[in-house]
């Protein structure tokens, strides 16, 4: 199978998946929403594994964009209302807005864990390099043959190390 084709189907699987939940979200239907954007997003896995062109990355943002999704959509049913008096009012539900921070609070981790999981990744392919030092320019000498120089003798620069 061709490559675009590959990702033309990935793609178009998650967009069908997207234009169902939004069409039932717009319905006032919450649950068939979800079943439609889980069952995308299982149809999704499977095809990916199928051809075998999982990608961690790509995962984790759909799941993070379907988490914003779910959000927003419970945000908008439960955490805010229209009232007709007076014209153009809304309340705010504590308890719908609470919900939709929560969800979207856990559909930022998986962003976060890919950011991590790059950062680290960068910091093992970068490897110090074995910096050269003065210290370690100078052989080291290693001898039962010395003596200990006396004070007189270091101030008069007048002595050497010997190298077998």
């Amino acid at each position: 199978m061709n490559m675009d084709l590959k990702k033309i189907t990935s793609g178009l699987i998650l967009t069908i998946g997207i234009i169902a939940f939004i069409l039932s979200i717009y319905n006032n239907n919450l649950n068939l929403a979800l079943i439609y954007l889980t069952a995308s997003l299982i149809l999704w896995i499977l095809y990916v594994f199928i051809l075998d062109d999982f990608d961690v990355q790509i995962f984790a943002r759909i799941v993070s964009v379907s988490g914003f999704l779910v959000a927003l959509s419970v945000l908008i049913m439960f955490g805010v209302e229209e009232v007709p008096y007076p014209i153009g009012a809304f309340i705010f539900h504590s308890g719908g807005i609470a919900i939709a921070l929560g969800i979207g609070f856990f559909s930022i981790f998986p962003i976060i864990i890919i950011h991590q999981m790059s950062v680290a990744k960068t910091q093992r392919k970068i490897v110090p390099g074995k910096e050269l030092h003065e210290q370690d320019l100078r052989p080291e000498v290693f001898s039962d043959d010395w003596e200990q120089a006396s004070d007189d003798d270091l101030q008069s620069g007048e002595f050497e190390v010997v190298v077998d």
